[in-house]
């Protein structure tokens, strides 16, 4: 009964040796440019309303190759144990008698593969390295370093999920052999766009290769940092010393309000823009307090889909446009979200894979948008940013290894100031300031956080030091931010 009960859980062993083996090999080509830091935060964030497709996917795919490496190990244990080592000595040597070192050791080398798959050596590395690079060059963002010199501009902001440069044709510099997203490339040729690159985009940096972490990054000038403690992101304290976009109108007396068709508690989005600017948040959780009602065609993966998003902002604008106040509008879209984005009885089916026609839907309801807000009569007064959050999640689409030189998408329409520098090297560190400046923020010295304004001939830190070096050095442990950023004693 001993030897039964060590047998079963044995093979129990084995078993969850092979799931973790599968789910190792899976997260690395899947999944290959997700970063440790990524899973930690969404691990011990709000999850909640979350699109379950991925896991969905991820267990048709993987389920019967664990059944069969489960076969395999299980078949070799049972087996190689009657193996006689060397058939010249009597005396049989038996795997049976060294089960448990069989076992172990195919648990450990498990074990090994999904620490080196998510990226955990990489991770404990930077972290046992201190850094003085943010203190040495981050900027206290403060109302007083800013000045809007009455113009109170107003303020629409797009962040596309997963928009990259990649997915234009060779011609327009992406890797794409047909049209994708024309609209949105048409969109960077206008005479009104700034672009600040015609060749490349926005280069992704560590803290900001997630939704979560890319708009902290891009409306702050600072990545996120987080530890496994997750201080400093909590409902009531969220990165509290940090002086963002949001702050800064608030305190000039905007109308903050944002828009997702996913619910703004998952990743805890909602406590960013609570906690920095006071947000009006309307998302698939709130709909009902602003007598908005989702209809069949409506809804999407994580919520409400592009279409629903574009029709409510429109609504949005022409209420916030006769307040007396001047507003800032965030719309974040959900439809080019992995595994495969989202398609509606609106989208365009002419692709042969369901993620291109995501991509190509979205364009065009971006460009039809930007059209309508462009006939409405509080426009001249009115500045647009459309940018990609960061890249695709989704290796199997785009070639990591083919092209590894990847950028987000990212322009102002509408500016304030001219675009007389079309060929920057920028992150984004860099769209906080730049985003001031478009709607006529005079800034001191031209550098908030660790961002520099596009607009002025001051160089940007991936100038200076290259983007590989700058990532290296942000990703290092700071006690400067876990002090002045997250307010942590240390």
């Amino acid at each position: 009964m001993k030897d039964k009960k060590s047998s079963i859980f044995n093979i129990f062993i084995l078993v969850l040796t092979a799931i973790i083996v599968v789910a190792s090999f899976y997260v690395k080509y899947t999944l290959a440019d997700t970063k440790f830091e990524t899973l930690v935060f969404y691990s011990i964030s709000n999850l909640d309303n979350a699109d379950l497709s991925p896991l969905y996917i991820a267990l048709k795919i993987c389920i019967p190759i664990i059944i069969l490496l489960s076969i395999l190990i299980i078949v070799c244990f049972y087996d190689l144990k009657r193996i006689k080592i060397n058939s010249k000595i009597d005396k049989k040597i038996h795997i049976n008698k060294h089960k448990w070192l069989y076992t172990i050791t195919c648990l450990i080398i498990s074990i090994a593969l999904l620490i080196y798959s998510v990226g955990i050596p990489e991770y404990l590395y930077y972290m046992s390295q201190k850094s003085d690079f943010i203190k040495n060059n981050y900027i206290t963002p403060s109302k007083d370093k800013i000045n809007l010199n009455n113009s109170k501009r107003n303020l629409i902001i797009i962040t596309v999920e997963s928009l990259e440069y990649s997915l234009f044709t060779k011609e327009q510099n992406g890797i794409w052999d047909y049209e994708l997203i024309n609209e949105l490339h048409d969109i960077l040729e206008d005479k009104d766009t700034s672009t600040f690159n015609n060749k490349k985009g926005m280069y992704m940096l560590h803290g900001a290769s997630y939704t979560t972490g890319s708009i902290i990054t891009n409306r702050s000038g600072i990545p996120v940092k987080i530890g496994l403690d997750r201080y400093g992101y909590s409902k009531n304290n969220f990165m509290k010393n940090n002086y963002t976009l949001g702050d800064y109108l608030k305190e000039n007396n905007y109308n903050n309000e944002i828009i997702s068709g996913a619910r703004t508690s998952y990743g805890g989005l909602d406590y960013f823009y609570k906690n920095h600017g006071d947000y009006k948040i309307i998302d698939p959780s709130t709909l009902n307090d602003y007598n908005y009602k989702l209809k069949k065609d409506d809804y999407g993966k994580w919520g409400f889909n592009d279409k629903y998003i574009f029709e409510i902002a429109k609504d949005r604008l022409k209420k916030l446009s006769k307040e007396e106040k001047p507003f800032n509008l965030e719309l974040l879209t959900i439809d080019t979200h992995f595994v495969d984005g989202y398609v509606g009885n609106y989208s365009e089916t002419k692709y042969k894979r369901q993620y291109e026609n995501a991509y190509a839907t979205t364009s065009k309801l971006i460009k039809e948008f930007i059209e309508y807000v462009k006939k409405q009569p509080f426009y001249d007064n009115t500045t647009i940013v459309i940018m990609g959050d960061h890249l695709t999640m989704q290796s199997n689409f785009i070639n990591y290894n083919m092209f590894k030189d990847r950028t987000m998408y990212f322009c102002i329409i509408n500016s304030v100031n001219k675009n007389d520098k079309k060929d920057r090297i920028f992150t984004s560190l860099d769209t906080y300031p730049t985003i001031i400046s478009s709607i006529g923020g005079i800034i001191e010295e031209d550098r908030l956080g660790l961002g520099v304004n596009l607009y002025s001939n001051k160089k940007t830190l991936a100038e200076k030091y290259g983007v590989k070096e700058l990532d290296n050095e942000l990703k290092k442990k700071s006690t400067y931010y876990n002090k002045n950023i997250l307010g942590r004693g240390e």
